[in-house]
């Protein structure tokens, strides 16, 4: 309904920021955020970069405001958080007008604190679904509305005819509308793993690209929910030294939703098994069907 609702209501949400962001000939945007808004800026990244056909940059709020706050010329810095409380992101959003750099900052609460130190306050759109919206909601709405920024900053900039953004809105609009279905499929791979999932005493999710910002904020909810170690990897560097610590009491979630990586993902499938009989993944592909699978069956960029 949150994601819905975005769509429905993306004019509104959108025009103003779009407008500020076409204002000028940025040659890059750099994310800046901490925790789940962290992770929300690497889900909707590689979206991002292919719309706007710009670099985007993830950084760690206080990372930015300490250290990494140098060499943005001609960006535009955004500071995202969800709740607007985060004092670390309005740390980088004075250390942003220090530097010069035009910044706004994206929350879902009206008049939060943020908003006070910034000139340019955004809103997800998403504050109405109740107080547990920015913890279990945020991650997909707030995504979306990223990626929906990018999308119409495209084609309001004539990057993107109007036949090719009518396409991708409706690619979008459908993977919305398969969210009750896929999660009903969720809950069965669940239910289908739950004993081993009960047991399992370390949790390593790997991804890359369009999928790593769903690794980190699936171990971050792992961490949060039952308190166990949880840690996201890059494909490639989990096999170069993290799969050394594998025992068989711990669980692997690999994420193969992007073509690019998936023959070399599949190996990883393969091989992790002869460590740990608790390997999972989640895959838009059909070469595997077993209960540790998860097939995310949606047509759809990843």
């Amino acid at each position: 309904k949150a994601c819905t609702d975005i769509i429905k209501n993306r004019n509104d949400l959108l025009n103003n920021l779009v407008e500020l962001f076409l204002a000028k000939s940025y040659k890059k945007i750099v994310l800046v955020a901490s925790g789940s808004s962290f992770n929300i800026a690497n889900c909707a990244k590689y979206a991002m970069e292919e719309f706007l056909d710009m670099k985007v940059e993830c950084i760690h709020s206080i990372t930015y405001a300490k250290y990494d706050y140098k060499y943005h010329d001609d960006s535009f810095i955004m500071c995202l958080s969800q709740s607007g409380r985060s004092t670390n992101t309005i740390e980088a959003i004075n250390r942003a007008k220090k530097t010069e750099n035009d910044v706004v900052a994206i929350t879902m609460i009206p008049n939060s604190p943020l908003s006070k130190y910034v000139e340019n306050t955004f809103i997800y759109g998403t504050h109405k679904y109740g107080k547990d919206a920015f913890v279990c909601r945020g991650v997909p709405s707030s995504t979306l509305f990223l990626i929906l920024f990018a999308l119409e900053a495209a084609f309001k900039s004539g990057k993107y005819d109007e036949k090719s953004y009518i396409k991708k809105i409706e690619e979008i609009e459908n993977v919305v509308k398969e969210m009750p279905r896929i999660q009903k499929k969720v809950i069965d791979f669940y239910e289908l793993n739950r004993e081993d999932f009960y047991s399992m005493k370390r949790v390593m999710i790997v991804g890359i690209g369009p999928s790593f910002g769903v690794a980190l904020e699936g171990a971050l909810k792992i961490e949060e929910t039952i308190g166990i170690p949880s840690n996201a990897y890059e494909t490639e560097e989990f096999i170069h030294g993290p799969n050394y610590e594998i025992k068989k009491d711990h669980a692997i979630f690999l994420l193969d939703m992007d073509d690019k990586m998936h023959d070399r993902v599949s190996v990883i499938y393969k091989g992790i098994q002869e460590l740990t009989d608790r390997v999972y993944l989640l895959t838009k592909h059909t070469n595997y069907v077993n209960k540790k699978v998860l097939y995310i069956d949606v047509d759809c960029s990843p």
